[in-house]
């Protein structure tokens, strides 16, 4: 499958495809079906790096990019590239992540797609915290702030999918990225699908 320009289809998995596999949940077929695509050389389907810093069953940020690595060992997609993120103190993992050439353009992009994603989540961390909690070291990882990281994750997958100008985000959170993709096709998201749609615009006569 190629997209527009001729090249062929990049494809990005959010988190929420991998626990879609791991939990044998509805769409865990389609899932699969885009990951044997990949090694025909049909597409190419590549995870985030920005998913290893996802909240762990605890609520909590885990304690090592190595969990995530497990849990891609485990699928058997360790043949599956990584999107690259940017390396934010506290929330990415040395080796996973790295400066942006450009930190001003960063946070100028970061903070467009967090207000598309988010209005309504405060983009200082900070402020749901008491000074004497936010003080501490490793505050910005503790459990009070598990659903402000759930927002910081969806937002870095976004701006790190954008950022290596990729095709399509499969995704199964429809309340955040799809429910939002007019907006965010405004800043570069390009198209948004949950793996079933994708999986059968692929396979029919639609054309990306």
């Amino acid at each position: 499958m190629h997209s527009k320009a001729g090249a062929i289809l990049k494809i990005t998995f959010d988190w929420n495809c991998l626990i879609e596999v791991q939990d044998q949940r509805p769409q865990a077929r389609d899932v699969l079906q885009l990951v044997e695509m990949h090694r025909k050389g049909e597409v190419e389907v590549a995870m985030l790096a920005a998913s290893a810093s996802e909240n762990n069953a605890s609520r909590q940020l885990p304690g090592s990019s190595a969990v995530f690595e497990k849990r891609r060992q485990e699928l058997g997609w360790e043949d599956l590239p990584l999107v690259p993120m940017v390396k934010v103190w506290g929330l990415s993992y040395w080796g996973f992540s790295s400066y942006p050439a450009d930190s001003e353009a960063f946070k100028r992009d970061f903070d467009a797609i967090w207000h598309a994603i988010a209005p309504n989540c405060e983009r200082n961390w900070k402020s749901y915290l008491t000074d004497k909690q936010a003080a501490i070291d490793n505050a910005i990882q503790s459990k009070p702030l598990a659903k402000w990281r759930n927002t910081w994750c969806d937002v870095m997958s976004a701006y790190s999918h954008i950022n290596a100008k990729r095709d399509v985000f499969v995704t199964l959170n429809t309340r955040d990225f799809q429910r939002n993709s007019e907006r965010l096709a405004e800043l570069g998201m390009g198209k948004i699908r949950d793996p079933r749609t994708l999986v059968n615009e692929l396979t029919s006569s639609l054309k990306f």
